[in-house]
């Protein structure tokens, strides 16, 4: 089965990133980590070994990169504890135990440094450009999410949170069985994250693993993160491994979950982030906040609302300007590739994954 989620987003402060999860310490795991300038091959590399894992039916994670949602930045093999990343900016990364948990893979190792140095001019030039867009994006995006805060604060001091503890309460008593002393697994993936394509959801993802889907909806997402966090921990306690995917402007709120082994799921609708998997159950949350703070607030959260989303609107347009600028950059690399040399390391890596200990042969 495939399954597809985002490890980072462009968020408030820069960037959110969970692609330690591409290399954790786990024994027995081995992460190769894919150097490599842009166009030089790296999402293609590891999209033709995910499809041959899937051709042999083995679960394949698809880590989709936040700047250009056609590219990925890695694939996770569960069963055979085998991770393969694009270890460059944002996401840069290095083995902690070279050779023994992780190593490099060099495709500058595949280009024609005399082209690329005929060209340096124009990469600077691209470069720079490229980065001048981000930058700008994450300075909306900051600042969309500072005006989001506001709204949140409110929405914070108007909310019953027992009562709303009681509502989650009785949720997890509908699905989950009560503590068995055993705690389940949790999994850390983002299921949203800001792209040149706009603030976007992993329906599919979504769709594929749950039979029944609740979305709450909650303009600026305060009670359904007291919900969501409820259902994680009562999901946990009962030992029910769970996928939870974070807020990218705070990590420490949760704003989607998963209990693969119940096809259940629950999700959150806000200002930013619009879930809509197939035949899902909606539920508003406005009954969980007191009407009389919302109304004399009201000036103050439509401004949050209509401010914030303009910003983050702005934040796109600039990803996608970013996004352009790559793909011209990308250009550059291409032409001075070997892509049949790039092709022989790929196969190269694949057989050794087939030919090894992490995948046993019957």
């Amino acid at each position: 089965m495939k399954q597809a989620y985002f490890l980072g987003s462009s968020s408030r402060n820069n960037f959110f990133s969970l692609f330690n999860q591409l290399v954790p310490k786990i024994e027995g795991q081995y992460t190769f980590l894919i150097k490599g300038g842009p166009g030089t091959g790296k999402s293609s590399f590891m999209k033709k070994i995910a499809a041959e894992i899937e051709a042999k039916d083995i679960e394949c994670e698809m880590i989709y990169c936040s700047s250009d949602p056609d590219s990925i930045d890695g694939i996770i093999i569960p069963s055979l504890r085998v991770c393969i990343a694009d270890a460059t900016s944002p996401h840069t990364m290095d083995p902690d135990y070279p050779g023994a948990s992780a190593e490099i893979i060099s495709l500058g190792e595949c280009w024609n440094k005399q082209k690329l140095r005929e060209n340096s001019k124009k990469i600077i030039e691209l470069t720079d450009k490229n980065k001048a867009c981000h930058r700008r994006s994450r300075r909306f995006i900051d600042s969309a999410f500072s005006i989001y805060a506001d709204g949140e604060r409110i929405c914070r001091e108007n909310i019953d949170k027992r009562r709303l503890e009681r509502y989650a309460a009785r949720i997890s008593a509908r699905y989950f069985k009560k503590p068995s002393g055993r705690i389940g697994l949790e999994k850390l993936r983002l299921l949203d994250a800001i792209t040149p394509k706009g603030y976007y959801f992993l329906n599919e993802t979504v769709d594929s693993l749950c039979d029944k889907k609740i979305v709450f909806e909650d303009d600026f997402g305060v009670a359904a993160s007291v919900i969501i966090g409820e259902i994680r921990t009562y999901a946990l306690a009962s030992g029910f491994s769970v996928i939870s995917s974070p807020f990218i402007a705070n990590d420490k709120k949760i704003r989607h979950i998963i209990i693969p082994q119940l096809g259940l799921g629950f999700f959150t609708k806000d200002r930013f982030c619009t879930p809509m998997p197939e035949n899902a159950k909606y539920i508003s949350l406005r009954r969980f906040y007191s009407s009389d703070g919302l109304r004399n607030n009201k000036a103050k959260l439509n401004f949050a609302k209509k401010a914030s989303k303009e910003l983050m609107e702005e934040a796109f347009s600039a990803l996608k300007s970013a996004k352009e600028i790559h793909d011209e950059l990308e250009s550059c690399y291409i032409e001075a590739m070997n892509f049949d040399k790039v092709e022989e390391i790929r196969k190269e890596i694949s057989k050794r994954i087939w030919e090894s200990e992490w995948y046993p042969e019957e």
